[in-house]
């Protein structure tokens, strides 16, 4: 009997194995994109020294739970999801600054990933040779972009916020477009909206995004309908959010500072995405080739589809939090970190098009894009990059010279987020020879991240400095020259001269023995 398929039945085979090859591919494609971001990310992301929101992240992470509710109920509740997942994670893997700043590595990873799925989901086309070009430029782009590469490489939420924001607009995307049915697709929308937005109040404005999109994608007869199921998944997503948004609302006052400090233009045009005035330069003039790309009616539909919803999400939050800066006081550079993917996309839109016209001309280009972006990659990933921050220098010559039942005195003149005892917390194990008399009341039992701590001088006054070794470290921050001009001096006072001192990049480190005490 012969088992030779017919034309009908082989071509149904081969469609069978086709459809199947390209959902492999699929998820395979993004997939290796991901864990490629993730480990390019992480290199060397134990370098820099961590610094005071960093320490925020940590000390938050390392509470109990009464004492992390606490907290979230007097600062930094908009934080609380991210803080509530570091918990786990450092429960498992420890609070070392590679463990700390991992979680932000992946957060890229699944970033990248989700660029490289939207792209191809949008633009995806019968197969052909070239058709993951645009996916994987845009991968590759957000990848090296400056502003996700320094949230991948920070122990903050910011990184969370990016992948989030992309994987929000798949979602929905590909309930309007009809990849998934729109109960399913809907409420998956609300679900990961809502746990985003509790991420990060601003990824809330990713429902205006969608929202316009259901508007310009979609015609006049089915346009009420999908409005109406946007408008309550919306609802949903705000509605699980809520907690976070009424307790935002009641710590604003937390980011008062921002109202007196300076937002030239440069914070949006340079350090929002790009970091540096060449790259920016560079990446301005993509972003408005892109734009005029995305307004040219030869340009094939689904590029145009893809390049409007990437303007739209780029546009929005950065329109309202710039344009609301005098009155609001609510913008800084990093908050929208969520939209630099979206500017990533249009980068590669842009760069899409020298490739279709002259594919060298267009590798050559993306070469000179990625290799803009390796000084800031650099940068990032040296000793003092975080914020001048050197608290793990000020940690080591601690450790290296220390003798137990020695005493360490900390500068409190300049703000908590700087303050160098926070090094005493974060690197606790080169601390361990030492103890902290000005220390008050411990973080853990107070409603703020940070150690209740006196001034050197107070602590001196009341003679808790009876070590006959005592480190004072006093804050030093390049340009701004801030001293506890009365620290040392106090401690002098107290019967103790300096031996030795270190200038490090951010911190002077003193070593003071006590006269007529015996050193060990």
């Amino acid at each position: 009997m012969s088992t030779t398929l017919g034309p009908t039945t082989a071509a149904r085979a081969q469609g069978v194995r086709l459809r199947a090859w390209l959902r492999t591919r699929a998820i395979a494609v993004p997939t290796a994109a991901g864990l490629f971001a993730v480990l390019v990310t992480a290199i060397g992301s134990w370098i820099p020294s961590l610094w005071g929101d960093e320490a925020a992240s940590a000390l938050s992470a390392q509470r109990s739970l009464p004492s992390f509710l606490h907290e979230v109920a007097h600062v930094d509740a908009v934080h609380a999801v991210y803080y509530a997942g570091l918990h786990v994670w450092v429960a498992l893997f420890g609070a070392s600054p590679f463990s700390l700043r991992f979680p932000s590595a992946i957060a890229t990873g699944v970033m990248v990933a989700g660029v490289v799925v939207l792209v191809r989901l949008v633009t995806a086309r019968p197969v052909h040779r070239a058709s993951w070009r645009l996916p994987l430029i845009a991968g590759a782009i957000a990848m090296m972009l400056p502003r996700l590469d320094y949230a991948g490489v920070e122990a903050r939420g910011y990184s969370w916020t990016a992948a989030f924001a992309v994987w929000i607009v798949i979602i929905g995307v590909a309930t309007l477009t009809g990849r998934l049915g729109a109960g399913l697709g809907w409420s998956w929308f609300a679900v990961v909206l809502g746990v985003g937005t509790a991420l990060n109040l601003y990824l809330g404005s990713l429902i205006v995004v969608i929202g316009c999109l259901v508007v310009l994608w979609h015609p006049r007869g089915e346009r009420r309908v999908q409005l109406l199921r946007w408008g309550w998944s919306s609802l949903v997503a705000v509605a699980l959010a809520s907690p976070i948004i009424v307790l935002g609302a009641l710590e604003h006052g937390q980011v008062a500072f921002l109202a007196h400090r300076p937002m030239p233009p440069s914070s949006w045009l340079v350090n929002q995405w790009f970091f540096t005035n060449p790259y920016a330069a560079l990446g301005w003039l993509l972003l408005i080739a892109a734009v005029i790309v995305v307004m040219l009616r030869r340009t094939p539909r689904p590029q145009r589809r893809l390049g409007l919803a990437a303007v739209l999400w780029a546009g929005i939050p950065s329109a309202f939090l710039i344009g609301t800066i005098s009155t609001l006081h609510n913008y800084s550079p990093r908050y929208l970190t969520f939209t630099a993917p979206a500017v990533a996309i249009l980068m590669a839109l842009a760069v899409e098009v020298v490739f279709r016209s002259w594919r060298p001309a267009g590798a050559a280009l993306l070469v000179v894009v990625l290799g803009a972006a390796v000084p800031s990659y650099a940068m990032q990933r040296t000793p003092n990059a975080e914020n001048n921050s050197d608290w793990a220098q000020v940690g080591a010559v601690i450790a290296a010279n220390a003798q137990p039942g020695d005493q360490v005195a900390f500068d409190q003149v300049v703000r908590p987020s700087r303050r160098p005892e926070n090094a005493y917390r974060v690197y606790p194990t080169d601390f361990r020879n030492v103890t902290a008399p000005q220390i008050e009341v411990p973080y853990t039992a107070e409603p703020t991240w940070h150690d209740k701590v006196m001034k050197i001088s107070t602590a001196a006054s009341r003679d808790l400095f009876t070590a006959g070794t005592v480190f004072a470290v006093e804050a030093n921050y390049p340009g701004e020259g801030v001293l506890d001009v009365s620290g040392v001096p106090s401690l002098e006072e107290s019967g103790y001269h300096v031996v030795r001192h270190w200038q490090l990049h951010s911190d002077l480190v003193f070593e003071l023995d006590r006269d007529g005490v015996e050193q060990p």
